[in-house]
């Protein structure tokens, strides 16, 4: 009288196995069919629980029918990694790392041909002073004989 026996079940246990016997992916199934029975033992309205399972169900179909699409890009991104990276270092780090070593390469060669270059004026130069060696000022550039201790234009310190 009013009281349930065991072999029954309550109207909302009823209306849940009516909704876990719709088709459904059985990996959601038995966690689903929990949440399901843990809301209508907390007193959720049969409308809750029938509105949560809809959700769960489009949200289920939803990724069902992309899990394709999703494996495809899984695989596409993969192939991309393994273009760009190999051994932990993306190629274009490794071109760049070629092209910072050839530019220092480049610089250095640059800074030694120059020095050359400042070392066959100074030759040119002093060749053309009777052999004397002659000496350049830091500040204004003047040629000065390789003696003087002072620059004959403006007076600096050489």
């Amino acid at each position: 009288m009013g009281l349930l026996s065991t072999k029954e079940k309550s109207p909302e246990e009823q209306r849940i196995d009516e909704l876990m016997s719709k088709p459904i992916n059985n990996s959601v199934k038995p966690h689903l069919k929990q949440t399901l029975k843990n809301m209508a033992k907390t007193g959720k309205s049969m409308d809750e629980i029938e509105r949560y399972y809809r959700e769960t169900a489009a949200k289920t179909r939803f990724i069902e029918e992309r899990k394709a699409e999703y494996v495809t890009e899984a695989k596409l991104a993969d192939e991309v990694y393994k273009a760009y990276v190999t051994d932990g270092i993306s190629r274009l780090d490794k071109v760049n790392g070629r092209f910072l070593a050839s530019q220092s390469v480049k610089t250095d060669i640059l800074i030694e041909q120059n020095n050359q270059i400042i070392k066959l004026l100074e030759i040119i130069v002093n060749k053309g002073n009777n052999g004397l060696p002659m000496t350049f000022c830091s500040e204004c550039g003047t040629q000065n004989n390789n003696a003087a201790k002072y620059c004959e234009k403006c007076g600096t310190k050489i």
